[in-house]
């Protein structure tokens, strides 16, 4: 018995983080580990949707009716998933798509993604609300896009996309469904401020995520960076995400 037990007896290694990331095998198992890992009031931003989240929730089960077609006896010694965009080419036709505040998630924010894209040959689209600036992100490499809001002040408006241009941005991005900031229900329930406030009311959900305050505490002040010192507010105070695009 003992001889069998030996057999099927195995004691892994303690992995390091990069093994137990390799662990996680799907974009759920991506989410359950954020959601382990940031608190709640951030988890929520970032997961959440408008409103009730109807549109949230069609838009996933549209996605999951979308479904390969398999093809067998096929020759696949040349499987080539390149096409082009724009008249450029894509080695994967996909491209990053902009989310503002990245910082809130990781100290490193956009950086760290704009080097993800980089690596994989795509296009990173950098938010007119990144916690980066067009320059810093630009010093990451890579081919990168940036998204733009209407706003009234089109002279900052111009000025954000001159700085683009000169940093190499090859398109812009032009959001045109936020004339008026969704209600964003999870977030007004949780007080969601940037940059985060971390008070009497947030202190222990703060405490349960060491991490993620430890590295909140090191790193440089989340703010919007690319209008820091401007009139419409650079989050140098708490400001509440529906009240500054409105």
């Amino acid at each position: 018995m003992l001889a069998a037990l030996r057999s099927v007896t195995r004691f892994p290694p303690r992995r390091s983080r990069g093994a137990r990331f390799d662990r996680l095998t799907s974009v759920a198992d991506l989410r359950l580990a954020a959601q382990r890992r940031l608190p709640a009031a951030v988890f929520d931003y970032i997961d959440g949707g408008a409103e009730g989240e109807v549109t949230l929730r069609r838009n996933v089960e549209a996605f999951e009716r979308t479904t390969f077609v398999p093809r067998v006896l096929r020759d696949v010694s040349d499987v080539d998933p390149s096409t082009t965009l724009l008249g450029r080419p894509l080695p994967l036709p996909l491209v990053f798509a902009p989310t503002g505040f990245t910082r809130i998630a990781h100290p490193d924010g956009e950086v760290a993604v704009a080097h993800a894209a980089a690596r994989a040959g795509i296009p990173y689209t950098l938010s007119t609300l990144s916690t980066t600036s067009i320059e810093d992100v630009a010093s990451a490499g890579g081919r990168r896009w940036f998204q733009v809001y209407v706003w009234r002040d089109r002279g900052l408006v111009e000025e954000m996309i001159a700085r683009a241009r000169e940093a190499g941005y090859e398109a812009i991005m032009l959001t045109v469904d936020t004339a008026v900031f969704g209600r964003r229900e999870r977030d007004v329930r949780r007080g969601l401020t940037l940059p985060p406030a971390i008070g009497l009311d947030t202190v222990v959900d703060a405490a349960r995520h060491p991490r993620w305050t430890w590295g909140l505490l090191r790193s440089e002040p989340i703010r919007f960076a690319n209008v820091t010192g401007r009139q419409v507010g650079d989050g140098t105070t708490p400001v509440r995400l529906a009240d500054y695009v409105n």
